[in-house]
């Protein structure tokens, strides 16, 4: 299979690599990825300024470029001009850190997955649940069971999948959950402190108010020791659920 990696977390992260490395045992592996950390960058495309990429030396990869972007615009330029010809499969991470609930709203790691799908490219999202994670080999192994269930299960044109895994051994590891987003919220006010002459600046808030732990959703399960995979992105199909016909009539 010919799979493109991309990331958020720039393309000297450790998880990226030990992707490139597993991988390219048995498949052909490409990399496009940011040439500094992109965390929180969604599905933002630079355009106001030129792209740069430069080729780099990634262990295990056939081609792999740096690209001064965001991690959109590393999906859209590796698949339209870095590599030879279109892949099979996008995956974006493996991310430093969980991209769980609404935090997929914000997330560069499930913004590089979506542009895949939307661009017709079977992709996967996948994170390590620790900000500084030590057990990317049950990451690399999750992988490449995720691979094969694409194959089985491809998702239909703009859907990917966000795969969570928990920082764990794979012995501990309790099983995988095909689930549903939480909502997470973050504290609505940012951290205000004031600079060595007295102006003011803002830190974005971290604590998360938490879900209820019975929930039947990715946090819930993931805390709790469970791969979840969450099936996600454009769903246009489910507008026919909103019925607007008596605040317009049926005017055209």
């Amino acid at each position: 299979m010919r799979i493109l990696l991309v990331n958020d977390d720039g393309i000297d992260a450790v998880g990226i690599r030990s992707l490139a490395g597993a991988l390219s045992k048995t498949h052909t592996v490409w990399i496009a990825a940011p040439d500094r950390q992109r965390s929180a960058a969604s599905m933002g495309m630079t355009l106001d300024q030129p792209l740069r990429a430069v080729k780099r030396e990634v262990e295990g990869a056939a081609i792999a470029y740096a690209v001064d972007g965001t991690p959109v615009d590393c999906t859209r330029l590796g698949l339209g001009n870095l590599v030879p010809e279109k892949p099979d499969l996008v995956i974006s991470g493996i991310n430093h850190g969980p991209n769980l609930g609404s935090d997929t709203l914000y997330s560069g790691t499930c913004g590089a997955a979506q542009q895949a799908a939307v661009l017709g490219v079977q992709a996967i999202a996948m994170s390590l649940d620790h900000r500084s994670p030590t057990h990317f080999e049950t990451a690399v192994e999750f992988t490449g069971r995720m691979i094969g269930i694409v194959e089985r299960h491809p998702l239909p044109f703009g859907m990917f999948y966000n795969v969570n895994v928990p920082d764990l051994t794979r012995e501990e590891i309790a099983g995988v959950k095909v689930t549903g987003l939480a909502m997470v919220h973050y504290s609505s006010a940012y951290e205000r402190r004031e600079d060595p002459i007295g102006r003011p600046y803002y830190w974005v808030p971290r604590g998360k108010l938490p879900c209820d732990p019975d929930e039947d959703t990715d946090y819930a399960w993931m805390k709790k020791g469970w791969v979840t995979v969450t099936p996600m992105g454009f769903h246009s199909e489910k507008l026919d659920a909103v019925d607007l016909s008596a605040e317009f009539g049926g005017e055209a």
